[in-house]
């Protein structure tokens, strides 16, 4: 361990200590937790950093949405520029609820989208609007104990799993690794579409699951590109100079995709939620100009596009095709049935002790 890692350590623990009390009361009855008529979903990790939850959620949600009427998603809405509760409508952007909020908007037709800093105030909001609501996915609501959870989902990655992680600042833990006992789903996310046996039973071994809990794996899979008007899409394969544009806080997946495919990047890499302006416009110029290939293109993730295409004319004005690539998650067929069979029991448990 380095000397600041060292120096870090009691601070780590200082903090753990807050986490441990504060969920200590929470568990007593201290603290109330409040459960509600709807179905609550809570979906999150132990960790700071990008572990999937978004793509996670919209896919919840959406299954969620296939066989129960009025779903709902509730995020914070990190980084908008409004405050309170918010429902996502027609006039709404990434600047007004946030832009996972914004992605899952667009993407989910059937699945109202919400915000609000107060997760018990938002969930009350939306009673208001929809009294026949089946449930409500609480986007990144892990650590949010004020609403009690009758399913909690577990996300961690793959690569970097919590039994591996530390506290903040020593790691980047927001809670002790003993908070995964809150889970009834362990979803290990980014992993290979195909993982050796092994592997997997050292996962099994080192959470050492309850009986009611659920440890599963998932994998990114990666669609076609998607080109904003009016650019025609086109193959973007190893002839194809790619400038890699994200604001994500782990980009890793993305950036192993485009090395298999052997296809040439330069990557603008920013931190996560970042806000696209013109000090950001003027440096995607120019590493555009220094890119020698003919064939070029300007690629990033969902949750930046939505973003970055505000400055629309900014890009057909100087020809930079924008594109985004956007993912899926596949599971294996066992763990994609368990996964389904786990949230439809707990959600119809919900609604016959209503």
């Amino acid at each position: 361990m380095r000397p600041v890692q060292y120096f870090l350590y009691p601070l780590a623990m200082l903090y753990g200590l807050g986490v441990w009390i504060r969920n200590a009361f929470y568990d007593a009855g201290i603290k109330k937790s409040h459960g509600f008529s709807q179905a609550i979903v809570k979906i999150g990790n132990l960790s700071v950093g990008g572990t999937g939850k978004t793509p996670h959620t919209e896919l919840i949600a959406a299954m969620l949405a296939e066989s129960f009427p009025a779903v709902a998603i509730l995020s914070r809405g990190y980084k908008r520029k409004t405050r309170g509760f918010r429902l996502a409508g027609e006039s709404d952007n990434a600047q007004t609820i946030g832009d996972e909020p914004f992605q899952m908007y667009l993407k989910l037709p059937d699945v109202q989208v919400a915000v609000c800093e107060d997760r018990k105030t938002g969930i009350e909001k939306l009673n208001e609007l929809n009294p026949f609501l089946s449930a409500v996915v609480l986007d990144d609501g892990y650590q949010h104990r004020r609403v009690k959870a009758d399913l909690n989902i577990l996300l961690s990655d793959y690569n970097e799993p919590y039994f591996r992680d530390h506290l903040l600042p020593l790691g980047k833990l927001r809670e002790f690794r003993g908070g995964f006992r809150r889970a009834d789903i362990i979803i290990f996310t980014k992993a290979p579409e195909r993982i050796n046996v092994y592997d997997k039973k050292y996962i099994y071994t080192k959470v050492g699951a309850a009986a009611h809990q659920l440890v599963i794996f998932s994998h990114i899979r990666y669609t076609d590109p998607v080109f904003m008007e009016p650019f025609e899409p086109f193959a973007i394969d190893k002839n194809t100079h790619v400038l890699l544009v994200t604001g994500i806080a782990n980009s890793r997946s993305l950036t192993d995709k485009l090395k298999a495919k052997n296809i040439p990047f330069t990557h603008l890499a920013y931190a996560d939620h970042q806000r696209y302006g013109q000090k950001q416009l003027k440096q995607i110029a120019r590493s555009w100009g220094e890119i020698e290939s003919e064939r070029k293109v300007v690629l990033t993730t969902e949750k930046d596009f939505v973003k970055l295409r505000d400055f629309g004319d900014w890009f057909v004005t100087n020809q930079i095709p924008l594109a985004s690539l956007p993912i899926e998650i596949g599971f294996d067929e066992a763990d994609r049935a368990a996964f389904i069979a786990k949230i439809e029991d707990y959600v119809k448990q919900h609604q016959r002790n209503r």
